[in-house]
């Protein structure tokens, strides 16, 4: 079973003594004070665990000074070191501290302690002498006040590798929207503008969302979702909302914000008059919201041809990502990706690709859990096989009708040429 991070609870202080009590002595550990640590875990000081089910394998324990905070327990059974346990730790313990304003993490370890190459990972950097690792965090607390008001979160960077296939998708999203965000300097050396605005557009469960936050990852700057029907909730004024959101976010140094379902606030004024209040804001505040550099504005719909032509034009958007179904290499990946989490045999990959056509990555992970669930029953009423066969996958491919279909996806293909921009 692998390893869950998560703050500690008071279930897990007689797991975490265990832990302590079995690493003092060892090679790379130094004695740990248990009983200051049991009153730090009693008095809510910030103390991140790992755990295999009920059982406690790492600890990562801080306390705060003013704007300060110092690890002062770093604890990772044996077994499960050199799994990225200590890393996964700290970037959870990370997020805690920036909530509580805390600009700068230290850390004292002992010559070859355990936690010192998670700390490397992470980005601190390691003084010399007592061995002294640092990390100046990124965001200022007042940054932190902002991003807890519109609800945004500091997302891992490592979604961008988890998105399976969609090769070409993620080639072209590298290419013109993060590349340039990345390396500024010779984007703008070569004249190459960096995108401030962008739209991706295609049939309902192709991964726009998880590609925003993916982007977000990417670039590692904060993501806020800007949920229109929350906003509105606020004062009963989408629109006056809308542009106090984007004010604020737009004072920060980076931020991704993510508007979904972009055609329900932003339909053409013409057919749905009661978006033009909307509609009009957003007219004013996409070119104030795109002036600074470190900011980008990711908008997501499934019907482009319904939003207001005047919104999309160039200046606004710079550009309008078509994000269509898997095709047949996108589906071998997301298949092999998920069948990884299954205790799958015998799987016939081609026919799963050739009878998935029109399945969406969520089409793909349903039918796989399916099949996943039959085989649980059966092994757990003392059948056989032990294990999924390519007969749980087809029979659940067979009840999981694909997203997709021939009218849709003749549908996409006609807005991508007409609409795409990039």
């Amino acid at each position: 079973m692998p390893y869950a991070i998560r703050d500690l609870i008071p279930s897990d202080i007689s797991s975490s003594v265990r832990l302590l009590e079995a690493c003092q002595g060892v090679g790379d550990s130094r004695p740990t004070d248990i009983a200051q640590f049991v009153a730090d875990a009693n008095s809510d000081a910030p103390i991140v665990v790992a755990v295999n089910g009920k059982e406690v394998v790492g600890i990562l324990s801080a306390r705060i000074s003013n704007d300060d905070a110092w690890i002062h327990v770093v604890a990772i059974s044996p077994a499960w070191r050199n799994q990225g346990v200590g890393s996964a730790m700290i970037r959870r313990l990370e997020e805690r501290l920036l909530h509580a304003g805390v600009r700068k993490i230290s850390a004292i370890l002992s010559n070859f302690k355990a936690g010192q190459t998670a700390l490397i990972n992470r980005g601190f950097t390691q003084t010399h002498g007592l061995v002294l690792y640092e990390k100046s965090e990124p965001l200022e607390p007042s940054t932190m006040r902002v991003l807890d008001e519109w609800g945004g979160e500091l997302l891992d960077e490592r979604l961008w590798e988890r998105v399976a296939g969609m090769t070409e998708e993620k080639d072209l999203i590298e290419s013109r929207v993060i590349a340039p965000l990345i390396d500024i300097d010779l984007a703008q050396r070569l004249g190459v503008n960096p995108p401030s605005s962008v739209m991706l557009f295609g049939p309902p469960g192709t991964g726009k969302t998880t590609f925003a936050r993916a982007i977000a990852g990417r670039l590692g700057w904060p993501f806020v979702e800007l949920l229109p029907s929350k906003l509105a909730g606020r004062n009963d004024n989408l629109a006056a909302e809308l542009r106090n959101a984007l004010t604020e976010l737009s004072q920060l140094d980076n931020i991704v914000v993510f508007i979904d379902e972009f055609d329900e606030i932003a339909s053409a004024r013409e057919h749905n008059p009661s978006t033009r209040g909307v509609v009009n804001e957003l007219l004013k505040m996409i070119p104030t919201f795109r002036s600074r550099p470190g900011r980008l504005l990711i908008c997501a719909t499934n019907f482009i041809a319904n939003i207001d032509p005047a919104v999309l034009r160039p200046g606004r958007f710079d550009l309008l990502i078509p994000i269509g179904p898997p095709d047949d290499k996108a589906r071998l990946a997301l298949w092999t990706n998920a069948l990884k989490l299954v205790a799958a045999v015998d799987a016939d990959f081609d026919r799963l690709v050739e009878v998935t056509e029109g399945f969406t990555p969520g089409d793909i992970e349903l039918a796989a859990q399916r099949a996943a669930s039959t085989a649980f029953n059966r092994v757990r009423s003392g059948g056989t096989p032990d294990h999924v066969t390519d007969d749980d996958l087809s029979a659940a491919v067979s009840r999981t009708p694909s997203s997709i279909n021939n009218d849709i996806l003749t549908h996409f293909k006609a807005e991508a040429d007409t609409f795409g921009r990039i």
